[in-house]
């Protein structure tokens, strides 16, 4: 089942499509977008990234992640898309440095 979901004050949209890794084994790898300019902040799909959580701060998104096929562990990704930063793990990057910062974590 695909997720749409707004965030801050609906100016970007989180969606979730799911892709089936291998027999009923489904990721439901997260696409962030600002809905004025159609910009693409953070596209995981049809990645290994499935979407656990979520949330929002005053200026952020907050996600929880597994990779898959380890689905215990969770990684937190706090987006910041008004600064195209982004902080993964703790550690501050851009927004267009987090899928490959992800796929170095493990």
């Amino acid at each position: 089942m695909e997720t749409v979901l707004d965030f801050l004050n609906g100016k970007y949209r989180l969606s979730t499509t799911p892709h089936e890794m291998r027999m009923s084994h489904w990721v439901y790898a997260p696409v962030i977008i600002d809905i004025e300019t159609n910009e693409i902040i953070l596209n995981l799909e049809g990645n290994i990234w499935d979407l656990r959580s979520a949330g929002e701060s005053q200026d952020s998104i907050i996600l929880k992640l597994s990779r898959y096929p380890d689905g215990v562990t969770e990684y937190t990704v706090e987006i910041i898309p008004d600064a195209a930063t982004a902080i993964v793990e703790g550690v501050s990057l851009s927004v267009t440095r987090i899928v490959q910062f992800l796929d170095a974590l493990v």
